[in-house]
């Protein structure tokens, strides 16, 4: 019976994956929470395991006295105190003596991106990590990309866990602002698809990959923006920010945003959207390569097209 630990399982991607994994009753899923208890309803494989990432030696006696096998990593925000909870994490899964595999909280795309096209500050912390993990061979591990979140251009109305957003496109005010000519290809996948690809990896015992990378459906931005007009049945409020602009941190507030500005600094919310701005309107979310999908093709994804109209038609 592999246990398994989601550091971040409350919430958002962390809870997806613990509502799949958690499918398999062969599996005993440990949800790695600074509170006591859990605040929903969950099956008897679910358990829940107080934790504080300041302590190393605390942390690798939690990992190995539940015999935990498995770490997923899905920390976030991407603040300083996220990042070293992350690393002392990594630490003790090494430490442990139990934990052999481990998934680091990358998801969307790889931060090793050169600064012209994904100019991120805190993506710097996250090279670290894997630094980090690449300092314990002992630890098998895999990188998940899975592009932007197609959660995003269905809420408030889809299933998601994820905190509401609609980058870009805001398809209830019916307001854009794309990124760069709204040409380039980007990859978007539903936070329930990736849960699908992590639990087969989970699940595995063929040597992990150093890159998972996952494509649920490809689409640019104006493909997106026609879709959610013909759907909604008038024209959107759209502006295009040129690539100099993004570079500038400079990028079209449109209504989605100013929830967000609660949650995170405005500051933190434009540079980091100006940053994704950039790297889609460069091409970093267009994927190449091998794909989880050609590896396990059974999993069929949820289509940009579909998931719009399925959401927003007649609303």
């Amino acid at each position: 019976m592999v246990r398994i630990a989601i550091a971040g399982g409350t919430g958002g991607l962390g809870r997806t994956l613990l509502d799949e994994l958690a499918q398999n009753s062969d599996q005993i899923v440990f949800v790695l929470s600074r509170k006591p208890g859990l605040p929903f309803d969950s099956p008897a494989n679910v358990r829940c395991l107080v934790t504080k990432y300041e302590n190393v030696d605390d942390l690798k006696e939690l990992l190995r006295n539940n015999e935990i096998h498995t770490v997923i990593s899905t920390l976030n925000p991407p603040l300083p105190e996220v990042h070293a909870a992350q690393d002392n994490l990594i630490r003790a899964a090494a430490q442990s003596g139990t934990v052999k595999r481990f998934i680091p909280s990358e998801w969307a795309i790889d931060y090793f991106t050169d600064d012209e096209r994904l100019p991120l500050s805190w993506k710097v912390p996250k090279r670290q990590s894997i630094a980090e993990l690449k300092k314990h061979p002992e630890l098998e591990y895999t990188m998940v990309y899975n592009g932007y979140f197609l959660d995003y251009y269905g809420m408030p109305h889809c299933e998601s866990y994820m905190l509401r957003e609609a980058p870009f496109i805001d398809i209830a005010a019916r307001k854009a602002g794309i990124p760069g000519s709204g040409n380039e290809k980007v990859t978007f996948t539903y936070t329930k698809d990736v849960a699908k690809f992590v639990r087969k990896l989970v699940e595995s015992e063929s040597k992990w990959p150093a890159r998972s990378v996952i494509a649920g459906d490809v689409f640019t931005f104006n493909e997106v923006l026609e879709v959610a007009e013909r759907v909604r049945g008038e024209r959107f409020d759209v502006a295009y920010d040129s690539l100099d602009d993004l570079r500038k941190g400079k990028i079209t507030e449109i209504p989605s945003y100013l929830p967000l500005y609660d949650a995170f600094s405005k500051d933190f919310m434009l540079e980091m959207m100006a940053g994704f701005g950039v790297a889609m309107a460069t091409g970093v979310f267009a994927f190449e390569g091998d794909l989880l999908n050609q590896t396990y093709p059974e999993i069929h994804t949820t289509k940009m097209r579909d998931f719009i109209k399925d959401h927003w038609h007649g609303r």
